[in-house]
């Protein structure tokens, strides 16, 4: 890893360690645009979200739409691999986008994998563990996430 790696990498991390967890929800949006992610107007996450992500290059994108409201303990996977596993060769690394549209409420304790858009007006039971795309104005819930009902 060269210096100017490096260098982003602690720039990153202390962003996303720090000041993403900062009680105050406008730092919060701020921290996640200077991380790179799309974030609309008046979004709301709390300070406990997880993104997992790597800190340099090829991270993934998070793209939230206006009045997105994000539920506690919610993690938004933009990237998964096996790491330092032996069977990091057999499996490929994943990182994809996701894109969650306007007027989207994810509720409590939600996981929502790579490469997966969530519809405007759409809502994420508590809970739900989000594999696929979720249709707007939908209601969906359960793990995997199956819809319960339609807005």
């Amino acid at each position: 890893m060269s210096f100017l790696e490096a260098l982003e990498r602690a720039k990153n991390a202390f962003l996303y360690k720090i000041l993403l967890r900062f009680p105050y929800n406008k730092v919060r949006v701020w921290t996640l645009r200077k991380l790179g992610h799309a974030c609309g107007e008046d979004v709301y996450f709390p300070a406990d979200i997880t993104i997992s992500q790597v800190f340099v290059r090829n991270r993934g994108k998070l793209s939230l739409g206006d009045r997105v409201s994000i539920g506690p303990n919610v993690t938004l996977v933009l990237n998964s691999g096996a790491n330092a596993s032996r069977i990091r060769s057999h499996i490929q690394e994943k990182k994809a986008e996701i894109v969650i549209k306007a007027d989207v409420w994810i509720g409590a304790g939600a996981i929502v994998l790579p490469d997966v858009t969530i519809g405007e007006g759409a809502v994420v039971g508590a809970g739900a563990v989000v594999t696929k795309d979720v249709e707007p104005y939908t209601v969906v819930a359960g793990n995997p996430a199956r819809v319960i009902r339609t807005l």
